[in-house]
């Protein structure tokens, strides 16, 4: 069982059992407590991490150290011991993998110019070279305000395009590409458009 086979409502309690039996056969501990840590948004004690994933709270806590120090998961102290979530970091290394697979050099190029562009022509717009320049200008209640959401977007986007670009320096001859095109149907790249979904740097 992959990690999108994990079940999809760990944290909402009415997962069928019988599916939750052949999860626990088909997984070992460690990759049930890594699957559940994966669908946290919201940081959780080891205990709770423990019961999701069917392991003891030991268990849980030795792998979710091991993650945390490897940066795969957040651990956050409290007062009343530690929490533990999902790195941040973790859901764009995803984004980036899934630009770099999915699309040639050509088309992350294109998108990147176009972000350029949005960009740009914000800029000019408001007549602000940096975003946080824009925000100094803005009062409360300005429309503009729904363009430094926009800016904002738009340079981590940027990132994200531009490191899955700079990937190619280790498949210099876009190696991967013909499988990965030929696997998606001229239908379905049409209603997904250039990026989207995970994969889509415009994905928040």
């Amino acid at each position: 069982m992959t990690e999108q086979d994990a079940p999809a409502n760990l944290w909402d309690g009415d997962v069928n059992d019988a599916a939750v039996e052949e999860w626990v056969e088909d997984t070992t501990a460690y990759d049930r407590v890594r699957q559940t840590i994966d669908v946290t948004t919201e940081p959780h004690t080891a205990n709770e991490i423990a019961d999701r994933a069917r392991v003891s709270e030991p268990t849980a806590r030795k792998y979710l150290s091991t993650m945390a120090d490897v940066g795969r998961v957040k651990r956050i102290s409290t007062d009343s011991g530690a929490t533990y979530m999902r790195a941040p970091q973790m859901l764009a290394m995803r984004r980036i993998a899934a630009i770099h697979r999915e699309h040639t050099k050509d088309e992350i190029r294109d998108a990147i110019k176009d972000l350029k562009e949005q960009r740009t022509s914000i800029q000019k717009t408001h007549g602000a070279d940096t975003v946080d320049e824009l925000t100094l200008d803005l009062e409360a209640g300005d429309d503009g305000w729904e363009d430094v959401a926009r800016w904002r977007q738009i340079e981590q986007n940027l990132e994200i395009a531009q490191a899955a670009l700079a990937l190619y320096e280790f498949d210099p001859d876009d190696s991967h590409t013909a499988a990965a095109r030929a696997a998606a149907s001229d239908t379905d790249r049409r209603e997904r458009g250039a990026f989207s979904d995970d994969s889509s740097p415009s994905a928040a």
